[in-house]
């Protein structure tokens, strides 16, 4: 530039693109933020078909990642009885496919996403 060409902005327009650069930001903030775990926990499964666990950060349009945290329950995973989770509005509940009760003792991590 030879320091003859002029720009002519005002500073209107400058607050303008800020505005949309900080509501781009914001949207963006708000994705990232739901693509990763809002919530985790733990729980042990007792002699039973099924367990709720109570996660105020649970909806019924959560997603709930179950990770087996000891070797009865990646037996159980990989088994008949294998888990399946159902949703409602501050907990999840999982059960056995089978239907059949659990041993007993299985301890699992647990992973909440929630969809935008």
């Amino acid at each position: 530039m030879d320091g003859n060409n002029v720009i002519n902005i005002s500073t209107s327009d400058i607050a303008n693109k800020l505005q949309a650069s900080n509501q781009l930001m914001a949207k963006l903030v708000a994705i990232f933020s739901n693509l990763f775990p809002r919530a985790s926990g733990n729980f042990s499964l007792t002699a039973a078909s099924t367990k709720t666990v109570t996660d105020a950060n649970v909806t019924s349009a959560s997603y709930v990642v179950l990770i087996p945290t000891n070797a009865a329950a990646g037996t159980l995973i990989g088994s008949n009885k294998s888990l399946y989770v159902s949703y409602a509005s501050g907990s999840f509940t999982v059960t056995t496919a089978s239907g059949v009760a659990a041993a007993g003792g299985e301890t699992f991590q647990y992973l909440v996403f929630n969809a935008l």
